[in-house]
């Protein structure tokens, strides 16, 4: 019974359900933050497996950029904006545990980065797609619990035979 109970617990649970991640990305001083222009740069956004990033990218800079995202196959065009008439342009992403790990955003205009996939700098942020550090699957701890608990109800039956 209480094997049968341990078995069914990952069963019941299920996966957890996916859910919308509404995100305002802005271009500004040759920087990306999220939110406002006030937020650090370089910004990690973190999402769930099965997650729809919904992204709102504004460009508050008098220049163009792009919102290039190899892992999502995006290269979007930023015409020039400013702050209060900035340039938007919207992309959805919806990732799976296919996507697990951390992906890295720029834009590809010559000067605004430097160096290559995945370890561009400059205008550069990235998508952490589920825990940066997962916690370990279970494996073989299941299957020594088990034996464990089928080894101790043997020696409860035979012990008490011995005795006799």
């Amino acid at each position: 019974m209480i094997v049968a109970a341990l078995l069914l617990i990952p069963v019941a649970s299920g996966p957890a359900a996916a859910a919308n991640v509404p995100v305002t990305l802005i271009a500004y001083s040759v920087e990306w933050h999220v939110g406002t222009h006030s937020t650090a740069p370089k910004p990690t956004i973190t999402v769930s497996p099965g997650d729809v990033l919904q992204l709102r990218i504004e460009n508050h800079d008098g220049m163009g950029h792009t919102f290039t995202f190899p892992h999502f196959t995006v290269n979007d065009t930023l015409t020039s904006g400013s702050p209060s008439a900035p340039f938007v342009i919207f992309v959805n992403i919806t990732t799976s545990t296919a996507d697990n790990g951390k992906w890295q955003f720029y834009c590809s205009v010559l000067g605004h980065t430097t160096g290559t996939d995945p370890n561009r700098d400059g205008m550069v942020g990235w998508v952490q797609v589920g825990a940066s550090n997962p916690p370990p699957t279970p494996g073989f701890e299941v299957l020594f619990v088990i034996a464990a608990l089928g080894i101790a109800v043997v020696v409860a039956r035979i012990l008490p035979r011995r005795k006799k």
